[in-house]
């Protein structure tokens, strides 16, 4: 049932809290506003408060500055200036995260944000603007004459309403936020207030949800702000994101995506100590357990497994976020293994099903993450476990334990990431300026790759593969003669199956582009094969195909295709 004000009962109060609504400029919609802002204002006066307004076009950062003082409840209504956004990449905080208010008493209800109007943010409410800070927000959010920030009562509540980017939504013409952008938002808005004091942080556009919330809050002096934010016009359990807030010991924001006649986005947030009360004293907040992991299949350090077992994991509560980037398996070398997920919500089990066979005699980590949530989106702690496949490994796999040197020429090398069935998932590109020394715990082939390929195990690739060439190699292997050749008419060159990394270097051989190419054998024409300046062993440079213009190093897997 929709919150009504009918339904509340004044209460009196020997010392009236005060509430703060303010009204900023936005233009055309400013008469709207101070229409809500009145609503709030008789919720308010209902519930016994003293109510001051600060509304457009008299919204200025003097005039607002003086009403907040000593306040314990503010509410703002205005345009919002959050971030992230879609006009930049970076958070400015003398102009986000904060209000949108009247540069001074003349302009009207303007929102031109470059003549009329001042977005003063985060550190004007945090008394922290310096001269080098923006010139409008210097000049006009109390920078110049006053940088002390504002200063409302001991644990005040700061509440937003129909203030873009406030509650985590993107502004309309925008596309609706994603839940980590939504979750950013509100946390950078959340800030200033609760690092200013405020014992708690709303933002709605919830239809009367600040008019609910103020009521509340005055009423309910002993409820808990987490049981507050759980009363909130349109609030879902099953639709709430809870994290700690990363910038605040102590301290949660929760956001929520909900459909509504403005479409669906985040249109509901909190942020603050859920067992805090508007009294300043700690109450009883019993949050719902987020998920925890009942059994999973393998047993963790079971052997012997046969090649059909699937990997499942059971929880002791529905869960969400169940998928295959949230429940992965790979071998202990970091081969991936491809698949498919599946969530039983019957019986509470993900399954992973695997589409290539895993390798005998190899162990597995099976690993959950916290992208899965349970109650009012608790995330999961994250969990792994691991099992070692029946039978025997393959003996044409070298395992060094410990890890053994492996030397690295001068010049550039690309490494891997992959699945286990060769399928590349990352790469890692880098320059040498010396020879080096690093250490590697594994010598294999890789399914739909040629050439034979080394785990790293420390430096610049540390947890890719490279692949054995003159310029990777176990100590004392033997590297290519330098010797130029000119190929007229150009020379055919034979690139076998997998993945391979063509190279455009300057004159003294820095790398200045790469292409990345996985597939079958595939052949092209190279002009010549010579040394390199800061680059190990022999280059092609490719005239045809898929590395056009680019070098190829020479190798067993990139040699001249005999005539």
């Amino acid at each position: 049932m929709a919150w009504s004000m009918l339904a509340t009962v004044p209460v009196a109060a020997a010392d009236p809290l005060k509430v703060v609504i303010i009204v900023g400029p936005t233009g055309a919609m400013t008469d709207g506003y101070r229409q809500t802002g009145n609503s709030i204002a008789s919720v308010a006066t209902a519930a016994g408060a003293q109510v001051v307004k600060v509304y457009s076009p008299r919204a200025t950062w003097k005039r607002v500055r003086n009403a907040v003082a000593g306040a314990n409840v503010v509410v703002y209504l205005g345009h919002g200036n959050g971030y992230p956004n879609p006009y930049g990449s970076t958070e400015l905080t003398d102009r986000h995260n904060g209000w949108g208010l009247n540069r001074t008493t003349e302009g009207g209800d303007s929102d031109n944000w470059s003549t009329k109007m001042v977005y003063c943010g985060e550190k004007a409410i945090l008394g922290t603007l310096t001269a080098s800070d923006g010139a409008a927000q210097w000049n006009y959010c109390g920078g110049k004459t006053n940088t002390d920030g504002i200063a409302p009562a001991a644990n005040w509540v700061m509440i937003y309403n129909k203030a873009c980017y406030t509650p985590g939504a993107s502004e309309g013409w925008d596309t609706p936020a994603t839940e980590s952008v939504a979750f950013q938002r509100v946390r950078n808005f959340s800030y200033p207030s609760l690092k200013a004091g405020a014992g708690a942080y709303f933002a709605t556009d919830m239809y009367q949800g600040a008019q609910q919330l103020v009521d509340n809050v005055l009423r309910h002096r002993d409820w808990t702000f987490g049981a507050i934010a759980e009363a909130a016009n349109g609030y879902s359990s099953t639709a709430q994101r809870r994290d700690g807030h990363p910038d605040l010991a102590g301290r949660e924001v929760w956001i929520q995506r909900t459909a509504t006649s403005m479409g669906t986005d985040y249109w509901l947030a909190y942020a603050g100590r859920p067992s805090l009360t508007p009294s300043g004293t700690e109450g009883v907040y019993v949050s719902p357990p987020g998920p925890t992991v009942l059994a999973v299949s393998p047993a963790n350090d079971a052997v012997d497994v046969p090649e059909a077992t699937p990997v499942t994991v059971t929880f002791d509560q529905p869960v969400t976020g169940v998928s295959t980037a949230s429940f992965t398996v790979a071998d202990v070398d970091g081969l991936s293994v491809p698949g498919t997920v599946s969530y039983s919500g019957a019986t509470k089990t993900a399954t992973f099903t695997p589409t290539v066979a895993m390798e005998p005699g190899t162990t597995y980590k099976a690993s959950v993450s916290s992208d899965v949530r349970g109650a009012v989106g608790k995330r999961l702690a994250a969990q792994s476990w691991r099992f070692t496949m029946a039978g025997d490994r393959d003996p044409g796999i070298t395992v060094y334990s410990p890890s053994v040197d492996l030397s690295l020429g001068i010049g550039t090398n690309s490494g891997y990431k992959f699945t286990l069935d060769g399928k590349p998932t990352a790469s890692k590109h880098a320059t040498l300026s010396a020879a080096r020394t690093v250490t590697t715990s594994l010598r294999r082939t890789i399914p739909g790759q040629a050439g034979t390929w080394f785990r790293v195990t420390s430096g610049t690739w540390k947890g890719y593969w490279l692949r054995e060439s003159d310029a990777v190699m176990l100590p004392g292997g033997t590297v290519a003669s330098a010797g130029d050749q000119v190929f007229d008419p150009a020379a055919r060159v034979g690139i076998k199956k997998g993945t391979h990394t063509g190279y455009q270097f300057s004159p003294a051989g820095e790398m200045l582009a790469v292409r990345q190419s996985t597939g079958g054998y595939r052949a092209g024409n190279a002009a010549e094969l010579r040394a390199l300046p800061g680059q190990t062993g022999l280059w092609f440079r490719m005239t045809s195909g898929t590395w056009n213009g680019y070098w190829l190093r020479s190798s067993s897997v990139v040699a001249l295709v005999s005539s």
